[in-house]
């Protein structure tokens, strides 16, 4: 017990036995009302914070417990209401969710085989071009990609475009020239 918990049992004390007296005989409504408006399993551990607060409150009349303590309770609820949303708001946030970790071996493959692209297309793709094919090879969306670029999303799709036909057309030149015989 630290030495806030003893002014607290030691306040009690100076209110007397009637204070704990009503408290036990109020808590099993009390229970019911803090499952009711949160959760059940909750409910205790709220009616002991209330008692506690009603505890540390000055000059408290004793008539007037019931009514301080449903307050007391309800306020508890709703806290903990708005904060478990809070919570699970946050850990649903697509952008608050933790990045997926990508196998070494993967990263690995994806960069040989944007090397390998980028050689089959060779210098007739810009820099620019071939970024953006791999960004979006990689499931990133236009928007995504023109914030990465500084331009907006229709000169993203723009270029987008011109990339994927000039690399399609590339790819069907080099596909024609080494299956002609005798070239």
């Amino acid at each position: 017990m630290n030495r806030g918990d003893r002014s607290v049992v030691t306040s009690a004390r100076g209110q007397g036995d009637r204070f704990w007296r009503e408290c036990a005989s109020l808590r099993p409504a009390l229970i019911r009302v803090a499952g009711r408006y949160g959760l059940e399993a909750d409910a205790e551990d709220i009616v002991h914070d209330a008692f506690l607060r009603a505890v540390g409150y000055p000059g408290l009349d004793l008539d007037r417990l019931a009514p301080f303590l449903m307050t007391v309770i309800k306020r508890l609820c709703i806290d903990d209401s708005r904060r478990r949303n809070t919570a699970q708001q946050v850990a649903s946030h697509p952008r608050l969710l933790p990045s997926q970790v990508a196998d070494p071996a993967d990263t690995a493959a994806d960069r040989d085989e944007a090397r390998w692209v980028i050689d089959l297309c060779g210098v007739c793709l810009s820099e620019r071009e071939c970024f953006v094919l791999l960004r979006l090879g990689h499931g990133l969306s236009h928007d995504e990609i023109s914030g990465q670029l500084g331009t907006t999303r229709r000169a993203t799709e723009c270029l987008a475009s011109r990339a994927r036909c000039r690399a399609r057309d590339l790819m069907a030149n080099r596909v024609r020239s080494e299956s002609v015989p005798g070239t």
